[in-house]
């Protein structure tokens, strides 16, 4: 059975991506926007070695005392951006995430390329959220 995320981690090495192992199944890759400086993209493994690929980032904005506020303008994202998906979480945080499935030929291209896409949309959509959320 393929060990996916040594297989994302040496794609990484190959292009010069710098990444931080974080633990056992998760790796996080972090990119600077236009309009949100830190963008960390936290990328986990299936721990049984399944295909599966889940992406998260939740350093993006919370809605502390406007949770409806932050529903609203998720459920808005939702139907502006089919990539990624944007909730709320218990703690009124904004997360995003993408689940994938791949195999050991694209695994690296992939997943870089859902890293880089989740980024891109975190950092366009960052300003509207922040407007939505200073309303």
């Amino acid at each position: 059975m393929a060990n996916y995320k040594n297989l994302f981690m040496r794609h990484m090495d190959r292009n010069d991506i710098k990444y931080t192992d974080v633990k056992e199944n998760v790796v996080k890759v972090v990119y600077s926007g236009d309009n949100l400086q830190t963008i960390p993209i936290y990328v986990f493994f299936d721990k049984d070695g399944d295909p599966l690929v889940s992406f998260k980032c939740w350093n993006i904005a919370n809605f502390k005392d406007k949770e409806a506020a932050g529903i609203i303008k998720c459920n808005e994202l939702n139907n502006q951006y089919r990539w990624v998906k944007f909730y709320i979480d218990n703690d009124a945080d904004v997360i995003t995430q993408i689940d994938s499935y791949v195999d050991e030929e694209n695994c690296g291209d992939v997943c870089l390329s859902l890293v880089k896409r989740m980024v891109n949309i975190i950092d366009e959509a960052y300003p509207d959220i922040m407007k939505y959320l200073w309303a």
